[in-house]
């Protein structure tokens, strides 16, 4: 009886859960990698270039009579250290700022001008992030609760 009671329980189980953990769903444009950046070429096709990158255009940025210019994403790597212990080269590579990549194609779909971008535009990484502390608090009284509440509804 108390498997059959608990089994009904479950999806409402589930579906607190499913909202306690739906707000850490980040949203942010798909990037490259600078170094891929540096393999690209002048004369390189759309295809080419997409491909060495590794990702479509983000973006039309403007279309001409003499050609086109897209905008692609791109991220740096940055270092994280402690102040007194900086030098030049030390410390744990974490993912830095978007940068802009702006590609200028010919009318034949080939390179003929890129350059990076790092203060164009701020791309802003959408981020609902959890406090750990009332996660902690929400578990450490609603679970109980739940749990009680649960045992005593078997035992009527």
């Amino acid at each position: 009886m108390k498997k059959i009671q608990i089994m009904k329980q479950w999806p409402l189980i589930l579906l607190t859960f499913l909202l306690l953990f739906s707000s850490c769903i980040v949203r942010a444009p798909k990037y490259s990698t600078v170094e891929k950046v540096f393999v690209l070429k002048l004369g390189q096709t759309k295809e080419e270039v997409s491909q060495v990158l590794g990702i479509p255009p983000y973006n039309v940025v403007s279309v001409y009579d003499t050609g086109t210019v897209l905008l692609y994403k791109y991220r740096v790597t940055d270092r994280a250290t402690l102040p007194f212990l900086l030098k030049e080269t030390n410390g744990k590579k974490v993912r830095g700022k978007y940068v802009n990549l702006i590609v200028a194609y010919d009318t034949n779909g080939r390179v003929v001008y890129y350059e990076t971008c790092s203060e164009c535009d701020k791309t802003i990484e959408e981020k609902n992030k959890l406090d750990i502390d009332k996660i902690v608090s929400l578990i450490t009284v609603t679970l109980p609760a739940l749990l009680i509440f649960l045992g005593l509804k078997s035992t009527q």
